[in-house]
């Protein structure tokens, strides 16, 4: 791996991981097919992304500043400390590189906690209070799934649910935080010694 002279905070974090991990960096916090993990075990771009993301005046490049603010206080809402950790700068700087695919899945689940805001409560989820937030979050957090395939008869492309959009968010939230030097540090982390592998999630509801 080359070196581009970026000592970000997640990439001392990422390389002290998988060193302990005898160079295999494990993630178990969040799914292992979710679009997050290849980003992570990217030490360049995770770099370049991390330090991008923690300019003061950040101007985000893939989202818009409403999208950008969403994600914001959606991702306070889901782990608390994720404003400090850059996490909603971060995820739109991963975005930039993502693939097509990726972008616009990302897109459809935040649109979908929009409208789920609007079709609620008449406001964008920016502008709704904490306890909205969190009753939202609860509604979404326990919907039910959506069936990706009919396996009684032809496949049938994926009808996502409000479930759906959360886990999904939610997995690009976690991997961005717990990426975090703060986030790593709030699971045990000390900085002088590598876990043998990422822990799991020390909060009761695991994000």
């Amino acid at each position: 791996m080359r070196d581009d002279g970026i000592d970000s905070g997640r990439r001392r974090v990422i390389q002290q991981l998988a060193i302990g991990a005898g160079g295999l960096l494990m993630f178990p916090l969040v799914a292992s097919g979710h679009p997050v993990h290849q980003h992570l075990r990217d030490e360049v771009a995770l770099g370049r992304a991390d330090a991008r993301a923690a300019a003061l005046d950040y101007v985000p490049e893939f989202l818009d500043p409403h999208q950008l603010e969403t994600l914001r206080v959606l991702a306070e809402r889901i782990v608390p400390g994720s404003t400090r950790a850059s996490s909603a700068p971060f995820i739109d700087q991963l975005l930039t590189v993502a693939a097509a695919d990726a972008q616009r899945k990302f897109l459809q689940a935040l649109g979908g906690f929009e409208q789920l805001a609007i079709g609620h409560a008449g406001a964008p989820w920016s502008a709704l209070s904490e306890q909205q937030h969190t009753e939202l979050l609860t509604l979404a957090s326990t919907a039910k799934s959506g069936t990706p395939t009919d396996r009684t008869g032809p496949l049938r492309p994926a009808r996502f649910t409000i479930r759906d959009h959360f886990e999904h968010l939610k997995g690009w939230i976690v991997g961005a935080y717990y990426s975090s030097e703060i986030g790593m540090r709030e699971l045990g982390w000390t900085g002088g010694v590598a876990f043998p592998a990422v822990p799991g999630c020390a909060h009761p509801d695991g994000h």
